[in-house]
């Protein structure tokens, strides 16, 4: 049964969705931006200490993909009915009982039992995609600046995480700090999201936005002069799936979207191995991913403006064109400042979160946005699981990195293309004139 609907007595202070937004925030930072960012501080004592190699290391980013990816059209379908509350409890859960579970790993098939299966499933029942969809459902005006603070999650679990990650596994070990962060949690996480997690505003009592029901307006007394009325939310279309899916918009800006993603989780896991290997010093390495996560943190805020104002595909052709300048940057790193100058630029582009919760939106309306983003999983299975592997497959034969980077240059020329031939929907003739006629 979907959330209980309510009839508040008054209209609250704050909106209720900004609540929401926190929530969103907290979860993505303790979930997704722990295993983007910390987890490359585990990524090479883990491995050395258990005898694995990096492809196999990095295979356990596959089976979260194919796990996330073939439970997406379901949760999707499950949030867009019943709500989000008891599917990110129960991911809170045994995303805190994973995680503290590591402390026991000894091989790779308990690696991947524990970190990729369970873990995996906590991620696709409280993650990003769920908590993104929530927000944007609670939103329509302020729904590019509510997306853009949704999306600051990420880069804060690489402030914050990463750091107290190389902290803990330097003063105690791999194991007692996965054993802390599971701690971390669910006391944070687990009785907030509870209480304030709901599907739309709607049920309970609510408009987006907070926006008030309008009154009934006068007319003007003065002749030819239409009555002032209030701004109201701009009206949105709600393609279902099954038509969101006949559209090129869909293809293309999921195609775009997960070039991206390609790329990303690739350099973000092996981007510390990869600046050890050249010889500079994990701190400097720590010192690159905040610097490189503060940038993101502070730019989300730039791309939700941008977003709210110029059509969305040009925000992210744009952000995919300072990515081929940090991935220059990258393969031709020598020198202190030159890996700050990769971190900061890295850094300006990181909005693939809110452009993908934002297009969608956009693009296809309110109603069924967790269904559609559930369909195009596959395509992030191959993209988010597919691309680290093949850059620790790439390693493991050739001893480096030279050969993946230039990979992800043309990849991400490509998804520059995509995101600019990605134009919004449009219906047919025949069903324009249909809907017209009902109305």
């Amino acid at each position: 049964m979907a959330d209980t609907v309510e009839t508040p007595s008054r209209h609250p202070r704050i909106f209720h969705g900004w609540y929401i937004v926190g929530i969103a925030v907290t979860s993505s930072m303790l979930l997704s931006g722990f295993q983007t960012y910390a987890f490359g501080f585990f990524f090479k004592p883990m491995s050395e200490e258990l005898e694995i190699g990096r492809g196999a290391t990095s295979a356990v980013l596959l089976i979260r993909a194919v796990i996330m990816g073939a439970l997406a059209l379901p949760i999707g379908m499950a949030v867009d009915r019943y709500g989000p509350k008891a599917l990110m409890a129960l991911g809170i859960i045994i995303a805190s009982m994973s995680t503290i579970g590591m402390a026991w790993v000894g091989s790779l098939l308990s690696f991947y039992l524990v970190f990729g299966v369970l873990r995996s499933l906590a991620l696709a029942f409280a993650g990003g995609e769920v908590t993104s969809t929530v927000v944007a459902k609670w939103f329509v005006r302020h729904r590019a600046l509510a997306l853009a603070i949704t999306s600051t999650g990420i880069p804060l679990g690489g402030i914050l995480m990463a750091p107290l990650a190389a902290l803990l596994i330097s003063q105690f070990d791999w194991r007692s700090a996965f054993v802390i962060f599971g701690v971390i949690t669910i006391v944070v996480l687990l009785v907030p999201s509870w209480l304030v997690m709901r599907r739309m505003p709607e049920d309970i009592g609510l408009r987006p936005d907070g926006e008030r029901p309008r009154p009934p307006q006068p007319e003007s007394d003065a002749p030819g002069q239409p009555a002032a009325t209030p701004r109201a939310n701009p009206v949105e279309r709600d393609w279902t799936m099954a038509e969101a899916v006949r559209t090129p918009s869909l293809w293309l800006i999921t195609l775009s979207l997960n070039l991206t993603i390609f790329m990303t989780t690739s350099i973000t896991l092996h981007q510390v191995p990869y600046l050890t290997d050249k010889g500079f010093s994990a701190g400097l390495a720590a010192v690159a991913i905040i610097l490189l996560t503060t940038v993101a943190l502070l730019v989300k805020f730039f791309w939700g403006w941008m977003a709210a104002r110029i059509p969305i595909r040009y925000c992210i052709a744009m952000s995919q064109t300072l990515d081929v300048a940090a991935l220059v940057l990258l393969l031709t790193v020598s020198t202190t400042w030159s890996v700050i100058a990769y971190a900061f630029v890295f850094g300006l582009g990181r909005s693939e979160g809110l452009f993908g919760s934002h297009a969608y939106a956009v693009y296809f309306g309110r109603r069924f946005l967790g269904s559609t983003r559930g369909i195009v999983a596959p395509i992030r299975i191959a993209a988010s699981g597919g691309g680290p592997v093949i850059t620790g497959i790439f390693f493991d034969i050739t001893g480096d990195y030279n050969t993946i980077i230039p990979i992800f240059i043309g990849v991400t020329v490509l998804a520059v293309g995509c995101s600019l031939l990605a134009k919004p929907p449009k219906l047919s003739a025949a069903k324009a004139a249909a809907e017209a006629g009902e109305r």
